[in-house]
């Protein structure tokens, strides 16, 4: 500690709070759990020696918040607080000998449940009905979410699910919204294969899409919810951990599983190094375990310190965290020429493998970080989560670090760099720049695009560098002519590569439209989109039509054009288009009074152009906007119309299945079929009408398992889901019983 008590309490009050602000509404952490930790205890430490330093905006007086501007508030019934942590055995003993001191005549038994690495949910039951769902907020306020939170599967909409146990008149649940391993792993598989970076933080990620302000968004996103404690019921008395745990299941509620009490701090212990070993194989992520006072009336009595109830504590695990130095940042051209700055680190050995490479998603954060080339740098990875750089570590310096130089022209093109007025991200303008085309195509002809096989990166980089081609499109009028002269392409490659490219024109609508690269359409969308408008001119006239309409309003109202689509989006799927518009357009401009009519006339143009996509299941607002920007984009119309001349099938007559056994049944696959691939299986159960999708749910009608299943068929059995094998799965196609 350095410098006086009172000057040293300013800065600690100043930094924690940064941090807070950053952890909780920005949801973009430059600092550990564990060093947040350590610069709180030491506040709480010197405020402990000298309360005259306590003040009312000390991080140590109040929980932190997510409250979010544009969501309504709604207060909590009683104060949603937070748990002060424990780090080692000792922690725990001092912790108990404090409760012993306040409760001498207590009995202390306890409970121990994982500590979900999620946000906090608050839920509100009337009558067995979910009324509200509310974030924590600061504590005692939180942001209203209930359209979001009304699409987790795993929170029920009614109460009890099933069973004779009656619903309280009311009952306000606390609980945890989070990602599995696998739905963040799958989600990010998803972004990656329609070309949008992956997600690093799964907790960030999961706050961010439960603050959707379009419900369906959130419904795109597989979040998990458990409930675990009860901050106020009518009607019904409980005087234990366990009987709450008990009752909340009997509801239907997802709990934390394997919570188990404890007789004593010995037994505590032991189910600490438990979750501990069982963590890397658990479905989801956990930072530590919770311990809590058994017994509910003792824990009235203990009542609570500052933000924390005395009668629960966080035990927390180390993090998976290694300091490495970080040798240069390069920036790296992504397909739609945004700049990446790829961090290049002195290799460590950190989370079970050695890294050597982070991103810095850009440059804004590098700033914020004060992150410099030579720097020592705190290092994160955890499971399989993206390897990320927390900060620099600041003491560690020694003058010879130097700021990191955000690059002024594109390493590829040379090309300038610019920077939109809403995204903080560097962007290369030239569409013919190499690395982009490179990066783009090289999406196209994946295994998760068009599946082009003999087309590797060094064939691609030489094709461009010939100037043989300068798109996707480009690929389908090669000639034997042109490739034969090419290094490294003889006769047989030549004719090996020509014979994959022609294969692919044959490939299904679906897959062509999820290649294409067009953000968030991966290849599930694009078989709903498809399904539903089964030709790319039907979606190009789309988009033609909008931009028309919104083209011809700009006229009437300067300045409306940039807002004109959302307001066609906002309005398309109301029961009175008409009126919604006139809101709208009353709210945001009133000096247009007399072109009104005109108006509502073009937005009901734009939106009966938008209704036959925004209707699809799990299309939302901003896809639509994505594909109307896409399609509107004079080079992307010339390649598909490369394509369409070239023999692509860019529209296909939708076919009913032959059989439709399983029409209205939806499915999970998960391990090693005896004779079906993944891919067969699901031709197999969508050619006989079913529907797969890749994580269980409540929703879901059967899990088709084989050899090697793991977390699903856990998850399966919980929920109740039925689980059948390959023969049961024929069975069922051939309309058997299963």
């Amino acid at each position: 500690m350095t410098g006086l008590p009172h000057e040293r309490a300013a800065v600690l009050r100043r930094v924690l709070n940064e941090h807070s602000y950053r952890y909780y509404v920005l949801h973009d952490p430059v600092v550990s759990d564990g060093e947040y930790d350590l610069l709180f205890r030491e506040l709480r430490a010197l405020e402990a020696a000298h309360p005259e330093l306590v003040t009312a905006d000390s991080p140590t007086q109040r929980a932190g918040s997510d409250l979010t501007q544009g969501f309504p508030k709604a207060p909590h019934p009683k104060p949603v607080l937070s748990l002060a942590n424990a780090f080692s055995t000792a922690d725990l003993q001092d912790w108990e000998r404090r409760n012993r001191r306040m409760v001498p005549e207590g009995s202390f038994v306890y409970v121990v449940e994982p500590k979900l690495d999620g946000l906090t949910i608050v839920l509100r039951y009337e009558d067995g009905v979910l009324v509200q769902a509310a974030t924590r907020g600061d504590g005692s306020v939180g942001d209203v979410v209930t359209a979001n939170a009304r699409t987790i599967q795993s929170i029920p909409l009614r109460i009890p699910i099933s069973g004779a146990q009656a619903a309280p008149p009311v009952l306000v649940v606390r609980g945890e919204i989070l990602f599995t391993k696998e739905a963040f792993a799958a989600l990010n598989e998803a972004r990656r294969n329609s070309g949008e970076p992956a997600y690093i933080n799964a907790r960030n990620t999961a706050s961010g899409s439960l603050k959707q302000k379009d419900a369906r968004m959130t419904a795109q996103r597989d979040l998990s919810a458990y409930c675990y404690d009860i901050l106020y019921m009518e009607g019904l008395s409980l005087d234990s951990r366990m009987s709450q745990h008990a009752l909340l299941q009997s509801l239907g509620f997802v709990t934390p599983p394997q919570v188990q009490r404890c007789d004593d701090m010995e037994a505590v212990a032991a189910r600490i190094a438990w979750w501990a070993q069982q963590r890397p194989e658990l479905p989801y992520e956990i930072d530590g375990v919770v311990i809590k006072v058994e017994n509910l009336g003792l824990e009235s009595m203990l009542g609570v310190v500052g933000k924390d109830p005395r009668a629960a504590i966080a035990y927390k695990y180390p993090s998976e965290k290694a300091t490495t130095r970080l040798l240069r940042v390069e920036p790296r051209v992504g397909r739609t020429g945004r700049i990446t700055p790829t961090a290049h680190l002195e290799p460590v050995f950190v989370g079970g493998v050695t890294v050597t490479h982070a991103t810095l998603h850009n440059y804004d954060i590098i700033q914020s970080m004060d992150l410099r080339l030579e720097d020592t740098v705190l290092l994160k990875r955890s499971g399989d989560v993206i390897p990320y750089i927390i900060g620099p570590v600041v003491t560690a310096r020694t003058g010879k670090e130097t700021p990191v130089v955000p690059p002024d022209v594109c390493p590829s093109s040379g090309d300038t760099l610019i920077r939109g007025a809403e995204t903080v991200d560097l962007v290369c303008p030239n569409a013919r720049c190499p690395e982009r085309i490179f990066r783009s195509v090289t999406f196209f002809a994946s295994r998760g695009g068009m599946n082009i096989d003999g087309l590797g990166p060094q064939t691609l980089k030489l094709l461009i560098a010939e100037g043989l081609i300068a798109g996707e499109a480009d690929l389908f009028t090669l000639t034997a002519e042109q490739l034969l002269p090419l290094e490294g392409l003889g006769e047989k490659k030549t004719a090996q590569l020509l014979a994959a490219i022609e294969e692919t024109k044959g490939r299904p609508l679906a897959q062509i439209v999820a290649s294409l690269g067009i953000s968030g359409l991966g290849e599930t969308m694009a078989k709903l989109i498809v399904q539903a408008i089964p030709a790319v001119a039907a979606l190009a006239d789309m988009a033609q039509a909008v931009r028309a309409a919104e083209t011809e309003a700009e006229a009437l109202v300067p300045g409306l054009k940039g807002a004109f689509v959302d307001l066609a989006l906002k309005s398309a799927l109301s029961p009175n288009p008409g009126k919604r518009i006139g809101r709208l357009l009353k709210a945001r401009y009133e000096a247009a009074a007399d072109q009104h009519d005109s108006l509502q006339r073009l937005f009901g143009q734009a939106n009966e152009a938008i209704r036959p996509l925004i209707s699809i299941d799990g299309v939302g607002p901003s896809l639509v906007q994505t594909i109307i920007e896409w399609l509107s984009d004079s080079n992307n119309l010339a390649m598909l119309e490369k394509m369409r001349a070239a023999g692509l099938r860019l529209s296909e007559e939708v076919r009913a299945p032959a059989q439709v056994t399983l029409a209205g049944l939806t499915f999970v696959l998960t391990g090693k079929l005896p004779a079906l691939s993944r891919g067969d299986a699901r031709q197999l159960i969508e050619a006989h009408g079913g529907r797969v999708t890749s994580s269980v749910s409540r929703r879901t009608s059967y899990l088709v398992a084989g050899e090697g299943a793991g977390t699903k068929a856990k998850k399966a059995a919980a929920l109740g889901v039925p689980v059948l094998d390959e023969a049961a799965l024929r069975a069922l196609m051939a309309g058997k019983d299963s």
